[in-house]
C-alpha cells in the first residue's frame, strides 16, 4: 500500500453528509495541503480525536469538518451528493493518494480476514435477525471455531476436527442467505388466487387482481421478511397451455423462476379440491404441464377456503379474509430455516468460506489432515 490512500466510506449519490477517510504514513500531511482550519492550526497540531471545523483549499472553499483519528488516519466529513466528496477525492489523488473502494479499506483495517468479511457482509443485511448472526461472526465466533479445528488437526485429532467442520457446515445454507434473500415463488394454474395471496402476504396490493385467467403476465416480485428471514416473493403467470404470445412468454418466465426457487408455493383452488390430497393434485397438475415439483422445496397451499366447507386436509388459506395466512408464513419460515442457529453459533456466510470448509472436510474424510490444515490456514 502507498504512503497514503483514500476511500469514500459513505454510499455515493444524494446524501446530507459524506465521509472520506485517508490513511497511511502521509495521511495527515496530505490533508494538511488542502484543509484550512478555523482556529488557524494545521491538522498535525490538532489533538487526536478533536473534530475541527474549516474549509477545503481556500478561505471560501467547501465547508467541512476533519478529525485526526490517529497519527495515520484522518476522516473528512463534507457535504454529500455528486460534487463535494468527488472533488475532495480528486484533490487527494492529485497529491499522490491512491483511491481504494470501501471494501478494500475495511480489509486493510483488519488482520483477521473473517472479521473483515463479516464487516462488509453486515452492510448488506436487511433484517435485525440476520445482522445479529453476522455480528457474532464479526466478534470472532467463526474465527474461534475455525481456529479450534486447526488446533485439533495440529494435534492429529481427526475426528474432533471433522466434528468441528460439520458443526459449522450445518449452517452453510443459512449463512449464504444472510445477505441474499430466499427466493419464494408463488405458482399454480390460472385464477387460483396467486396474486391475491401475494398481496395478503405483502400486506398491501402488490399485484393486480382480476377474476380472469391470464391477468398476470410478468413476474411480480416483493421483498419482505418472515420471522426475521429475508424473502423475495415472486408472483408468476398462471401455468397453462396457451397460444397467446405474451401470456406464453410470462409462463416461460414462471418456469425459469421455478427452477431456481428456494421454495415454491403451489396454489390450488379450494373449490376444485375434492377428495384428492392437495399434494397429489399439485403434483399431477405440474406433471401435466411438463415438470415435477420437488416435495422438499414445495408447500401446497389450498386457497379460497372461505368459499367451501373446509375440512382441513392441508394448508388452507383465504387471501380475502386472511384466514390461514399466519400459518402459511410460519410454515415458510420453518421450511427455509428448519434449524435456526443459537446465539453465538459459528456460521460461515460466504461461498468461499463454505467451499473451504467442504474441501477441508473432504480431505479429513480421505485421511489427509495435512491438506485440510493447508486449506484452512489460508484464512
Amino acid at each position: 500500500m502507498t504512503a497514503a490512500y483514500a476511500s469514500l466510506l459513505t454510499p455515493g449519490g444524494r446524501s446530507a453528509i459524506a465521509v472520506v477517510a485517508v490513511a497511511g504514513d502521509r495521511a495527515v500531511a496530505t490533508v494538511d495541503q488542502y484543509f484550512r482550519s478555523a482556529n488557524g492550526l494545521p491538522l498535525k497540531e490538532q489533538p487526536v480525536g478533536r473534530i475541527v471545523y474549516g474549509r477545503w483549499k481556500q478561505d471560501q472553499g467547501e465547508e467541512l469538518v476533519v478529525c485526526r483519528r490517529t497519527d495515520k488516519i484522518v476522516e473528512i466529513h463534507c457535504h454529500g451528493g455528486y460534487q463535494s466528496a468527488p472533488q475532495v477525492l480528486i484533490a487527494l489523488r492529485e497529491s499522490g493518494c491512491t483511491h481504494v473502494d470501501w471494501p478494500e479499506w475495511i480489509q486493510q483495517k483488519f488482520t483477521c480476514r473473517l472479521s473483515a468479511e463479516a464487516h462488509i457482509a453486515l452492510t448488506k443485511t436487511t433484517t435485525l435477525r440476520t445482522a445479529k448472526i453476522l455480528l457474532d461472526q464479526f466478534h470472532g465466533k467463526l474465527r474461534q471455531a475455525w481456529d479450534e479445528v486447526i488446533a485439533e488437526l495440529s494435534r492429529n485429532n481427526l475426528h474432533l476436527a471433522m466434528d468441528g467442520l460439520r458443526a459449522m457446515l450445518q449452517y452453510a445454507e443459512l449463512g449464504l442467505h444472510l445477505t441474499r434473500p430466499w427466493s419464494v415463488v408463488i405458482a399454480g394454474l390460472p385464477n387460483v388466487g396467486k396474486s391475491s395471496l401475494i398481496n395478503a402476504l405483502a400486506g398491501f396490493q402488490r399485484a393486480i387482481v382480476f377474476d380472469q385467467p391470464g391477468t398476470t403476465r410478468d413476474v411480480v416480485t416483493f421483498a419482505t421478511a418472515v420471522s426475521g428471514w429475508p424473502l423475495e416473493l415472486s408472483d408468476t403467470a398462471g401455468m397453462r397451455c396457451t397460444t397467446e404470445a405474451i401470456e406464453s412468454a410470462g409462463i416461460e418466465l414462471a418456469r425459469d423462476r421455478l427452477q431456481v426457487a428456494d421454495l415454491v408455493l403451489w396454489v390450488l383452488d379450494a373449490t376444485e379440491v375434492a377428495r384428492q390430497k392437495p399434494l397429489t393434485l399439485a403434483s399431477e397438475q405440474a406433471k401435466q404441464l411438463g415438470f415435477e415439483l420437488e416435495e422438499a422445496r414445495t408447500i401446497t397451499v389450498v386457497n379460497k377456503i372461505d368459499l367451501v366447507d373446509w375440512k382441513k386436509q392441508g394448508l388452507g388459506t383465504s387471501a380475502t379474509t386472511g384466514l390461514g395466512i399466519e400459518d402459511l408464513l410460519q410454515d415458510i419460515a420453518t421450511r427455509i430455516v428448519p434449524l435456526p442457529p443459537p446465539p453465538g453459533a459459528a456460521v460461515p456466510f460466504s461461498a468461499d468460506q463454505v467451499e473451504t470448509l467442504q474441501t477441508a472436510l473432504a480431505a479429513c474424510e480421505n485421511t489427509n489432515p495435512d491438506k485440510a490444515l493447508q486449506v484452512l490456514q489460508k484464512y
